[in-house]
């Protein structure tokens, strides 16, 4: 029986559609139902199939990249959402629920949605006991073990389980609290989850969003192989200027009006890069710009500066493991700085001393304006964050969905609550954005009534960024704030807006995209050795 499935499968398309339209929801005007659709256009065909445990020698269509606009939106129906019209334009060969896996790194979804501080704390309170038993081990998460609704762990070979780890560089990781990961490693360890129960088919939208550079590679060569292995078919959502992998045979480009473009990545490639053409020249430009020599420097540059925020011989560690180890560092107020360095590496944990999450933050590791933080020096969690302004993944996984693009940019002028709580409004209602916005006025007038949740990853983004910089902050964090924003030419406004706009703000920014980083004229380089030494870089003008 099971082998038989395995044929048919193989016979037909995974997934077909033809000549369809997709339901988003019906809304009522004036007393008279309309449906609303995802896209005005039908989409003609599409369809995928089963590999045959190689990349070539077959003609069906089994690994896919698609890119443009609208390309999340194509995937969510790819991977069974929305209605179809008529019922029969969309058809499975398979059972989308059991079959198919569909990631898509904006949601959190998988993870409990715990406060970043919480993250650390727990992670702290398990002192030096190993994680083996720890239902919430990164072993446990990736079988389904740390689920007891999950049906996966029972029929989980161990041979694959230990193949997934070893492929997505997660072995010394395995009895970690699944928690205390970065937001790379976390990122492979979903990747490495959806192969456990060998889907049928896998849709993954941006899937090296927040990768360093090593794992890009990493990931990218291990799901070609793995998706050989395990027989199935593989369909990424790619940025227009993100590079196509080698072993990708069919490409797709979905813009507002739907699926413009689809076929055999020789045939349609060329003309993809057409419609892109006016992006890719911005893009460009943008490369250029980020383009710098830097040089080494000593701290004692900034012996005789003003420090905004000093760490002096600060040491973090985790179960006996240093995350930072005598570490200094002056940041002078107004400076532009990115902290580099692979996941894992500590940049987050950094961010979270300064933010005050981190329960070592009161600990006497860190210095504003020359007044240590520690417990009883007056100062508390709402006071430190009044002063920043942040966006983050952390932050971005807990926006609550119903709430408007306008409804997120004004809570950030909300006071004493922190960063991470949205829940508030402004007690102004007639509240309305500072001048120094108005770049961003004509998209606003368009997306600001649109719930969170149904904007695209570039409004998501910016929604976050304007929530950050409204207060007007004296620190300003971006931990992959740009990250996997389509329209580029957005991204530009914002960079520019710190530039123009806050010229005396204190900037931190983490990205692995060069042209993704905010402009910036330092660079504390995190090199993740057993010593966690680290350097200080200097853009050479």
């Amino acid at each position: 029986m099971h082998s038989t499935r395995r044929l048919l499968s193989a016979a037909k398309p995974l997934i077909s559609i033809e000549q369809s339209l997709f339901e988003k929801r019906t809304v009522y005007e004036a007393g008279i139902r309309r449906k609303e659709y995802v896209f005005p256009n039908r989409i003609s065909h599409f369809e995928t199939y089963k590999p045959n445990g190689t990349t070539s020698g077959s003609k069906n269509p089994h690994f896919w990249a698609v890119t443009g606009p609208r390309k999340s939106d194509f995937l969510s129906i790819v991977a069974g959402k929305y209605v179809p019209e008529p019922p029969t334009g969309r058809q499975y060969s398979i059972l989308p629920h059991e079959r198919i896996q569909f990631l898509n790194f904006r949601e959190s979804s998988g993870l409990d949605k715990v406060h970043l501080s919480a993250r650390y704390e727990s992670f702290s309170s398990k002192a030096d006991h190993e994680l083996t038993d720890d239902v919430n081990s990164v072993r446990n998460y990736i079988t389904g073990a740390n689920n007891y609704n999950s049906k996966t762990s029972a029929g989980v070979s161990d041979e694959l389980t230990n193949m997934l780890l070893e492929m997505f560089n997660l072995t010394h990781l395995a009895k970690k609290w699944i928690n205390s990961l970065s937001n790379g490693q976390m990122r492979r360890a979903r990747i490495a989850r959806s192969l456990i129960n060998k889907p049928d088919m896998l849709v993954i939208d941006d899937p090296f969003l927040g990768l360093d550079p090593e794992a890009t590679e990493l990931v990218c060569a291990s799901l070609a192989k793995v998706a050989n292995e395990l027989h199935t078919s593989v369909i990424l959502g790619l940025r227009v200027q993100d590079d196509v992998p080698e072993w990708i045979g069919h490409m797709a480009f979905v813009n507002e009006d739907g699926l413009a473009l689809a076929g055999s990545r020789d045939k349609v490639e060329e003309n993809i890069n057409k419609f892109v053409k006016s992006q890719t020249v911005i893009h460009e430009q943008n490369e250029r710009a980020h383009v710098h020599q830097w040089r080494q420097i000593d701290q004692s540059k900034f012996q005789n500066e003003k420090c905004h925020i000093k760490f002096q011989n600060a040491s973090v560690v985790y179960k006996g493991l240093p995350v930072l180890q005598n570490f200094n560092w002056c940041i002078p107020r107004g400076s532009r700085w990115r902290i580099l360095g692979n996941n894992g590496t500590g940049k987050t944990t950094i961010l979270s001393l300064i933010t005050a999450d981190h329960p070592q933050s009161w600990k006497s590791v860190l210095s504003i304006d020359g007044v240590v933080r520690k417990s009883g020096s007056g100062a508390n969690f709402f006071d430190v964050n009044n002063a920043i302004g942040m966006s983050s993944p952390e932050l971005h996984a807990l926006v609550p969905t119903s709430k408007t693009m306008m409804e997120i940019i004004l809570n950030g002028l909300v006071k004493d609550v922190g960063n991470s709580n949205f829940a508030y409004k402004p007690k102004d209602s007639d509240i309305k954005l500072p001048q120094s916005m108005v770049q961003f006025q004509d998209r606003l007038s368009i997306y600001g009534d649109v719930p969170f949740g149904e904007l695209s990853v570039t409004d998501q983004k910016l929604a976050l960024f304007l929530r950050a910089v409204i207060k007007n902050p004296s620190l300003l964090i971006l931990d992959e704030a740009f990250s996997c924003m389509d329209d580029e030419e957005v991204m530009v406004q914002c960079h520019q807006f710190i530039e123009q706009e806050l010229p005396d703000c204190t900037v931190l920014t983490i990205g692995h995209i060069d042209w993704e980083v905010a402009p910036h004229d330092y660079v504390l380089k995190l090199t993740g050795d057993e010593q966690r030494s680290y350097q200080i870089l200097e853009k050479v003008y």
